[in-house]
């Protein structure tokens, strides 16, 4: 009887052993394999699907009239002394430069541009020789009334500039004007977003999901270059400059989700 009853309870502890150790394993149709916490319950984590997206490109661009100008003003001389000349050369840069500031220029705007002293060869001879030095000084100017640009360089050639290079016309501030390209921009882009979404027949989220800025470009005018200049017949005559307008740009990238009227 002791005997039935031992091997009864070996039997019954062995199949609770053999339950215990099986547990359910759910197959997933997607390959991944699920956590079990139970032989009844597992948890699986769905990938969150990524949302229907339409992106657009939008340019902007905005005209200004420009309102200041800089221009390198040179002098050059020539003397078969290398100290005469230089002297030479700066008598003739310190009228240019009061020429300057009577027309309007601060002293603040004026700065030394380049100063150089250079040998003069006789090259028909073997070996050439030197035959004097030539001289060349130049000043940067920043002109601050637009309408006075053609006034400082005629005044500057009538005391004795050489020439004249690099004139470039910009604006004092641009960052106002960059601010409404940009609006511009993105209002471009969103009109482009609209279109295509109706075409579509789709929704689109009011607030992008991105906006990124692409580039913005800005580009002063070159107007006038003078690499020897000579005083007009007319003494009274100023150069004749046109501002022009400048042109600010600015590019954006915007990405809208289409709506599907669910709740991400």
């Amino acid at each position: 009887m002791k005997k039935k009853a031992l091997a009864l309870a070996l039997c019954i502890s062995m199949a609770a052993v053999m339950f215990t150790g099986c547990k359910t394993v759910v197959q997933n149709p997607t390959g991944t394999t699920p956590q079990v916490i139970s032989p009844e319950v597992t948890i699986q984590q769905e990938s969150k699907e990524e949302p229907n997206v339409i992106n657009v490109s939008g340019s902007g661009e905005i005209k200004l009239v420009p309102d200041i100008a800089t221009v390198s003003i040179q002098v050059r001389t020539y003397n078969e002394k290398p100290a005469a000349a230089q002297q030479e050369n700066s008598a003739i840069m310190d009228a240019v430069i009061e020429a300057v500031k009577a027309a309007g220029v601060k002293d603040a705007d004026i700065a030394t541009d380049n100063v150089s002293l250079n040998e003069r060869y006789n090259y028909k001879k073997t070996p050439a020789v030197v035959v004097g030095y030539d001289m060349v000084t130049s000043i940067k100017v920043t002109i601050r009334d637009i309408d006075a640009v053609g006034k400082v360089l005629s005044d500057a050639i009538a005391a004795g500039a050489t020439g004249t290079y690099g004139l470039t016309l910009t604006v004092s501030d641009s960052s106002a004007a960059y601010q409404q390209a940009l609006k511009a921009a993105i209002d471009d882009a969103k009109g482009k977003a609209q279109a295509i979404a109706e075409a579509l027949g789709v929704t689109l989220k009011p607030i992008p999901s991105a906006v990124n800025e692409q580039s913005s470009s800005y580009t002063p005018n070159a107007a006038y270059d003078m690499r020897t200049a000579s005083v007009a017949e007319d003494a009274n005559a100023d150069v004749s400059i046109s501002p022009g307008e400048l042109t600010v740009e600015a590019q954006v990238n915007i990405e809208y989700e289409i709506d599907t009227g669910t709740n991400n």
